[in-house]
């Protein structure tokens, strides 16, 4: 607490000028600060405009080449599955057996690494993107939210993934008792299957093509935007060390006007005692009393008209 008491009125007005003088110059000087990054935070919104933009696109894109995939990874399973019936034809029940088992210890390991519902990690992905899409975020928070983002992919990968083993399963259950077929109809099928699991594949394989190349775009934009936040984020701290000097030299302020005021205030009370004893030495030499002695002698209980 600063000890004003020793200071004369002079040096008080003194002490008061020069603080409204620096809160002035640092309050000018937060508004040119602010005007500056006003002008990189446009580009900064553009950026991250075009930037969230491809994102979407590769996502939408991402999803279309997860169709593909799947579809893929189906058909190869089932030609796997095939092949093992040509091979194994008098074994193929208990080989089915030991696939099943294979196939939930994999669930099992899927659903261990998901560690959710598939519609509680959607929604956490959606409502994770929907704050990492937001234009007021730092880069922070940013970039936290890309690494949460990151790890809600591949939990929503590992339950999608179990959920296709899952319905894989009960397909093989279902066709347990119908594997007596004849050799040469499961080979052509299993050509069949493999020129559709290519046909996936490559379709699969443009797409990512894509993807990787919109990723690449967005990598460049985000680059940029991350040089523009090195560049405001001085001017950020240049703004809060004149808002916290300009906070604290208010502080300092009052306590200058307060004694100020204190001082305005002795001094009218010693002006209305020397009025007081100027009325009342009137009053006892003449008797008579203007309407503002009449007050000052009542309102200090020497006229009572009730006596």
């Amino acid at each position: 607490m600063i000890d004003v008491s020793g200071l004369s009125e002079g040096e008080i007005k003194n002490k008061v000028n020069v603080l409204r003088q620096h809160i002035d110059h640092k309050e000018r000087e937060i508004k040119n600060h602010y005007y500056e990054m006003n002008l990189h935070n446009k580009g900064a919104k553009d950026l991250r405009g075009k930037r969230d933009e491809l994102h979407e696109q590769a996502k939408v894109l991402k999803d279309s080449a997860s169709g593909y995939r799947q579809r893929r990874d189906e058909v190869n399973k089932k030609i796997a599955e095939l092949k093992k019936q040509r091979e194994e034809v008098r074994d193929r029940r208990s080989g089915y057996t030991d696939k099943i088992g294979e196939l939930k210890s994999l669930r099992d390991n899927l659903n261990n690494v998901a560690r959710g519902r598939l519609e509680s990690l959607t929604n956490a992905y959606r409502s994770e993107l929907e704050k990492f899409s937001s234009a007021d975020i730092s880069l922070e928070y940013e970039q936290s939210l890309f690494k949460r983002l990151h790890e809600l992919g591949e939990r929503l990968q590992a339950i999608r993934k179990a959920n296709e083993i899952h319905g894989e399963i009960g397909e093989i259950f279902g066709k347990v008792d119908e594997f007596h077929q004849d050799l040469d109809a499961v080979n052509a099928l299993i050509q069949d299957m493999a020129a559709e699991s290519q046909e996936n594949h490559e379709a699969m394989r443009n797409i990512y093509d894509g993807v990787d190349e919109i990723r690449s775009r967005a990598d460049e934009y985000h680059k940029r935007l991350v040089e523009i936040y090195e560049v405001t984020k001085p001017m950020k701290e240049k703004i809060d060390a004149a808002k916290k000097s300009v906070s604290e030299a208010r502080a300092e302020l009052d306590i200058y006007l307060d004694r100020m005021k204190d001082i305005q205030l002795s001094r009218d009370e010693r002006k209305q005692e020397e009025k007081h004893v100027a009325a009342k030495e009137k009053f006892n030499k003449s008797g008579r009393l203007s309407l503002e002695d009449l007050r000052l002698l009542m309102e200090n209980d020497e006229i009572k008209f009730g006596q």
